[in-house]
């Protein structure tokens, strides 16, 4: 499904940011496959808060297309996204105000490789904030630059990945053979919704 989300969102050869949100879709039908619509509420709402309610408490998406963190970078992102703006006034107001707020779901997308799946509870992150501190936590961009957003830090992904609290599924990512009788057809869906029209 990852690799399909990939495709989908592919031109000329290169994967867009919108596939996040797919990913996103992805991971929000697994929940309610498992748990049942009654119990996974989508929010409706874009907040950098979180993505749905499971059970009724709020859980955040987050994946990463490369493999996490093994050390710490004293003063790099992890591409972790907690929100996408440009704007740096945003930016600055984001970074001042933000504290861990809801559950997180990650998925660590790396082709080839062993990645995973990791719940990461909300008393874990606020554990590793308080920790280390909002400036070791929270990763912006030096302003001029182009970041689209302010990210989880490389020191505090790793700590929140490693704590004995947080859990793992280990996925090995295998992209799929695609042979020659299976040809994506990224607009066949779209013709048959005009056809019905």
């Amino acid at each position: 499904m990852f690799f399909i989300a990939e495709v989908e969102m592919s031109k000329s050869g290169k994967v867009g940011m919108e596939v996040g949100t797919l990913r996103e879709q992805i991971i929000i039908a697994l929940l309610i496959y498992k748990f049942g619509y009654e119990n996974v509420k989508p929010n409706p709402i874009t907040t950098e808060d979180f993505d749905l309610r499971l059970y009724g408490k709020p859980v955040s998406i987050k994946t990463i297309k490369k493999s996490l963190p093994k050390r710490i970078g004293k003063f790099s992102g992890s591409g972790i996204k907690l929100i996408w703006t440009v704007d740096w006034e945003k930016v600055e107001n984001f970074y001042r105000k933000y504290e861990p707020k809801s559950e997180m779901l990650l998925v660590e997308v790396s082709w080839g490789k062993e990645g995973g799946f990791y719940y990461i509870p909300l008393e874990v992150q606020r554990e590793i904030f308080k920790e280390i501190g909002r400036d070791r936590y929270v990763y912006r961009h030096k302003k001029g630059t182009n970041p689209r957003g302010v990210e989880i830090s490389n020191e505090g992904i790793k700590r929140l990945i490693e704590h004995p609290q947080t859990k793992k599924i280990d996925i090995f990512w295998k992209k799929p053979e695609i042979g020659a009788d299976i040809i994506y057809k990224p607009y066949q869906r779209w013709v048959e919704l005009w056809a019905e029209e």
